[in-house]
């Protein structure tokens, strides 16, 4: 009987601690995380938790004033993100389509599909300069800005914060269409019911420690849990 394989991670930690160089506190502890190639992950936890220092060791920046210790394995050349503000993602002052084409390489055909999936397809939209954006346009902008950027893993730090549950759920569908299903996805959250939706792999951070389980056996995007149609359709009748 031939054994079952598990896929090799795309990433993975070993035996991370991250200290506060002030003080020498330790900040997060990771004995073992490996993020396999097309799943969904959802770090859960409390502000303060540790979650966005364990986005920083996925991407292997970390910020001033901390030491990294341990191991952390990839392959990868290219991780996406998808920051809480969108404006985060974006040059303030380069027009949005011609940004997105210039920092993704992807032809302009390209570009404006992807900007109509997230539902701005308005050509005005697309000349505009980032400051120039509602807030939920610049997060829809730097979802987008991750899709065309065809990493195999993206991360995106509470992007479901400032939405109410519709527009949650349309974050995520959105989030799920562009990726598919060859693309890890890792999304950071204080709400336990993103996970759900997502269908994820479930990390707990509490006080910089973390625990893995798996979530509920649900598809992703279970229609129950959603409006009809696209989470482009919706979006564009969001405004």
């Amino acid at each position: 009987m031939l054994e079952a394989t598990t896929p090799e991670a795309l990433l993975s930690l070993r035996d991370v601690v991250i200290t506060a160089d002030a003080d020498g506190r330790t900040l997060l502890d990771v004995p073992s995380l490996d993020l396999l190639p097309g799943e969904r992950v959802a770090v859960t936890g409390p502000s303060g938790s540790g979650k966005s220092l364990l986005l920083n060791t996925i991407t292997g920046r970390w910020p001033v004033g901390v030491t990294f210790d341990g191991t952390r394995t990839t392959a990868l050349t290219r991780i996406g993100f998808v920051p809480q503000r969108g404006l985060d993602a974006l040059h303030p002052l380069l027009p949005l389509g011609r940004q997105l084409n210039r920092v993704s390489g992807a032809d302009p055909a390209r570009v404006a599909e992807v900007l109509d999936a997230v539902g701005l397809q308005d050509p005005e939209l697309r000349r505009r300069r980032p400051t120039e954006l509602s807030g939920g346009q610049a997060q829809r902008a730097a979802v987008a800005l991750a899709a065309l950027t065809d990493a195999p893993l993206v991360l995106a730090d509470e992007p479901t914060s400032a939405l109410d549950h519709e527009s949650r759920d349309l974050m995520l569908r959105l989030l799920l269409d562009l990726l598919g299903e060859g693309r890890t996805l890792v999304v950071t959250t204080h709400d336990p019911i993103v996970a759900d939706v997502l269908g994820a792999r479930r990390i707990g951070v509490e006080a910089g420690q973390i625990t893995e389980q798996r979530a509920p056996a649900q598809e992703p995007g279970n229609p129950s849990a959603h409006p009809t149609g696209t989470a482009g359709d919706h979006m564009r009748k969001a405004g």
